[in-house]
């Protein structure tokens, strides 16, 4: 452990020469933003955050986060007007573009690291009105609890997280954000204690899987904005690591991978129209739930049900079925014979088409009936023709699917992932163990 620990350190954290390369950027960035801001009399000041105010950055993995604080007087329109003036005027020349979380920001890439600049109100601790509020306060937290040792393992722990595949606050992955991760360490102090709380991880509740409350305001829990997946898998992984470790955790590690199940993987792929990321990754896994319930409720048993997206104009839902045959008749479950109305309608409605009704060893009625549909492809080319409005996926998603949604399988979903890469890279995703099992 020791030995693969001290080879980690020299991975994550940054040289001589990438501190001053990141300096100078955001030194350049902070300038151009005041200038800017100060043609706004709402702004109330410039601040400079993420993980590289907190000194918790790694090495060629950086962003240059810039928060435009604003008069708490100002309302929201004015608020976002206001934070998108000043970021589209401060990084004029880098082709800024607008992003999207609870209120838009602006964000460009100026000599090779990605730079944001974001609007906030200038509030105090716990008078939040706006999600990016609380970011000036997380600096100052790390700043004062965390010291130089502790933000080595907090940088150990992200380039762990990063590896396994399970770092990341967006909508897409679900997983552990930079924050999540300073506050881990500020509870247990190291990295390797950190691994061994997930090593011994129980769910808090039924409701609550994982409870990580913010030091700076302990009514709002982190840990709701993470999948529970993806904290089993930091579970298994972290079992893995403190069982055999190796500096592969660090790296880049991925579970075994089973190209032999494309052959069986069905992938529903559409194109639709530009959507910000996180809306489109929030469409995409609402749909993929609607679809995969839709399909179950038709008999067929799924194994996994996963979304893949160029994050531009094409997507698809990746679908590994148990079994794609259904027999010609399925049973179906009817009430008690003690509801006695429930009984006589049951019987009313299924005599004439039923195959064979009758009262099974629990006092229920039973019916054996024709399915619908006995091919899970069948099924789900009729999903695309004609279902989407009626099975509850996403209205973007469902004009797309009705206007040119293609099932593909076999041969067809081989060349079509042989031509693009993120939908190769999502079955690679959805056909590979988790790391640590």
């Amino acid at each position: 452990m020791d030995k693969v620990l001290a080879q980690a350190r020299q991975l994550v954290v940054p040289g001589p020469a990438a501190r001053k390369a990141t300096v100078r950027v955001a030194e350049r960035v902070m300038s151009k933003v005041k200038e800017a801001a100060g043609a706004h009399g709402e702004v109330e000041g410039v601040f400079l955050g993420g993980s590289f105010a907190k000194d918790t950055w790694l090495p060629r993995d950086v962003d240059i986060d810039v928060f435009v604080k604003i008069s708490p007087s100002v309302d929201e329109a004015k608020f976002e007007e206001v934070g998108l003036a000043v970021g589209r005027e401060a990084l004029r020349g880098y082709k800024p573009g607008k992003k999207y979380a609870q209120h838009p920001y602006t964000e460009a890439t100026v000599d090779g690291f990605k730079v944001n600049v974001v609007p906030c109100y200038d509030v105090k601790l716990g008078e939040w009105r706006s999600a990016a509020d609380r970011s000036v306060h997380h600096v100052t937290f790390v700043r004062e609890n965390l010291d130089e040792e502790a933000r080595v393992q907090v940088r150990l722990l992200k380039r762990f997280m990063k590896a396994v595949g399970v770092y990341g606050a967006e909508i897409e992955m679900g997983g552990f954000s930079g924050y999540a991760t300073e506050v881990l360490i500020h509870e247990y102090e190291t990295f390797e204690s950190t691994l061994g709380s997930f090593a011994v991880f129980v769910p808090d509740s039924k409701e609550e899987y994982l409870t990580l409350f913010d030091p700076i305001d302990d009514r709002r829990d982190l840990g709701k904005a993470m999948a529970r997946e993806t904290v089993a898998r930091m579970v298994v992984a972290s079992r893995a690591f403190l069982e055999t470790p190796s500096i592969a955790f660090f790296k880049g590690v991925r579970g075994r991978a089973r190209p032999k199940l494309q052959n069986m993987a069905y992938v529903i792929a559409f194109e639709h129209e530009e959507l910000s990321e996180d809306t489109l990754w929030g469409e995409l896994k609402r749909s993929a739930r609607q679809v995969a319930k839709h399909v179950r409720e038709e008999g067929f048993e799924l194994a996994r049900v996963e979304a893949a997206t160029d994050k531009i104009r094409s997507s698809a839902i990746i679908i590994l079925p148990v079994v794609e045959e259904l027999s010609r008749l399925e049973e179906r479950l009817g009430p008690a014979v003690e509801i006695a109305e429930g009984a006589k309608s049951f019987v009313a409605k299924n005599r004439d088409s039923a195959e064979l009704v009758w009262v099974g060893e629990d006092g229920r009625l039973r019916l054996l009936a024709e399915r619908r549909f006995t091919s899970l492809g069948k099924l789900l080319e009729e999903v695309v023709r004609s279902r989407v409005e009626s099975i509850g996926v996403s209205k973007e998603v469902g004009e797309a699917l009705k206007k040119n949604g293609r099932v593909l399988r076999g041969e067809r979903l081989a060349r079509e992932a042989g031509r693009k890469a993120w939908l190769k890279e999502g079955l690679a995703k959805t056909l590979s163990d988790s790391v640590g099992v």
